[in-house]
């Protein structure tokens, strides 16, 4: 298991930093938890999307960017 600050996905100034903790597996990045300033776990508040950006994030600073994407279930996203 891994830990690493990001930007706190409920902040809309970018002011403020989570604590992340996750594990990478065959599937990518899993998340674990997202703790805030005050210690609380914010992961499960979070949407899809608020998560796939922590992932992006998380795999951006590890340089893996093309290497490691989030998990995108089915059908989701733009297409035609």
């Amino acid at each position: 298991m891994f830990t690493h600050s990001c930007l706190d996905p409920h902040d809309p100034f970018a002011e403020r930093e989570v604590q992340v903790e996750f594990a990478i597996d065959a599937s990518g990045i899993r998340l674990i938890a997202a703790r805030n300033a005050e210690g609380h776990d914010i992961l499960p508040d979070l949407i899809d999307v608020q998560r796939d950006d922590l992932r992006c994030e998380l795999a951006a600073r590890a340089g893996g960017a093309g290497l490691i994407r989030p998990h995108r279930p089915a059908g989701a996203g733009a297409g035609r």
